[in-house]
């Protein structure tokens, strides 16, 4: 049986948007899904988001499968690049990014977005030891622009899905299921 581990962002808990329905579609699947919890959602800390991480997803291997979205791609990037493990099967990066965000009132203040952009990612080392890899974003998300989510994508040498359409894959996009990206988990990672 795969783990699957879905890791939220910027205010949101395992109840919001498409994460309980992905849930669900998965185990159904019959893959082992968790949705992950992290604390402070309002006002996260890099480190605490990491720590919670790491004493909550245990035995990841080959077949191990992250689903992550927004603030909460940058955190699986850490988890994972400081896995003392050789590979991990999958991840799929939703709204992810890399550079600096336009000033928002949507995004978390300078100080809660520096308590993640302090970490030094080794792209290439992530690289290696991450099996299959995707992003997907839209060319109207209105939080995290489509180029940010582009320069991920790059340095990772992973495919980008690009919609034109979904905003920034919330509940208040109309992001209560989203087939698209169950379709490509299903697809690209089985």
């Amino acid at each position: 049986m795969t783990n699957v581990y879905i890791v939220h962002g910027y205010q949101a808990k395992s109840s919001d948007h498409w994460f309980p329905w992905l849930k669900k579609t998965l185990e159904i699947e019959g893959h082992d899904v968790t949705v992950l919890d992290l604390p402070h959602t309002e006002h996260p800390n890099g480190d605490e988001w990491i720590q919670y991480m790491q004493d909550n997803i245990k035995n990841v291997n080959k077949d191990t499968i992250f689903i992550a979205h927004s603030l909460g791609v940058i955190t699986t990037l850490k988890f994972i690049q400081d896995l003392d493990v050789p590979k991990v099967g999958s991840l799929a990066m939703v709204s992810g990014f890399k550079g600096d965000l336009q000033e928002d009132d949507r995004l978390p203040t300078q100080e809660v977005l520096d308590s993640f952009f302090k970490w030094e990612l080794d792209f290439n080392k992530i690289n290696n030891k991450v099996i299959h890899m995707f992003g997907i974003a839209a060319k109207d998300d209105y939080v995290v622009p489509i180029d940010a989510t582009r320069k991920l994508c790059e340095v990772l040498g992973c495919k980008l899905y690009e919609e034109e359409t979904g905003g920034h894959f919330c509940s208040v996009d109309g992001y209560d299921t989203f087939l698209t990206l169950k379709q490509k988990v299903l697809r690209n990672f089985d």
